[in-house]
């Protein structure tokens, strides 16, 4: 039988959680493939930009879908998002709870994007759900990482020329 989720364990679940999530706007802004790559996605992701892009919902490898967020992002002139709110959803920790292998989190997100001197900004509500990989955390490292990523954009505003030919 597995140990009880304790205390210590449930808070420092949360915390690796809300640094991955930390992460991921710093990441895109910086456009830091690498970052994403190692500290963000794990090795498989579902993403949903569908709501910005419009298209389907894609299933890929979480190397590769770094590295296309890298060539979107180096579009820009300059970028900034924000995630904020952040409800990470975790069994409360005690005697007849069982650390997850997989949790869910929302938050509000926005973006602020720049492009041949034009603006364009967004804001809605972001989806994720997280794994934790056991080979990271023994090796000491923060083990989750973002396994699926849905955005729904509540709102837009500026030139909509700023996402021409992005996310195509």
């Amino acid at each position: 039988m597995a140990s009880p989720y304790d205390i210590q364990t449930y808070l420092l679940d949360r915390a690796n959680i809300h640094d991955t999530l930390t992460r991921l706007p710093i990441y895109y802004d910086i456009k830091s493939a690498e970052g994403l790559i190692k500290d963000v996605f794990a090795p498989r992701v579902e993403v949903d930009y569908t709501s910005i892009f419009g298209g389907q919902p894609t299933d890929t490898a979480g190397e590769e879908w770094g590295r296309s967020l890298q060539t979107m992002l180096e579009a820009f002139d300059a970028t900034q998002h924000v995630y904020t709110g952040i409800l990470i959803e975790l069994p409360q920790p005690g005697q007849n709870s069982v650390r997850p292998e997989s949790c869910k989190v929302v938050s509000h997100g926005g973006a602020h994007m720049v492009r041949n001197g034009s603006l364009m900004h967004n804001g809605g509500l972001a989806y994720f759900e997280f794994v934790r990989l056991r080979d990271l955390e023994e090796k000491g490292l923060n083990p989750w990482r973002i396994s699926k990523q849905k955005y729904d954009m509540a709102w837009q505003e500026g030139n909509k020329e700023v996402l021409a030919g992005i996310g195509n």
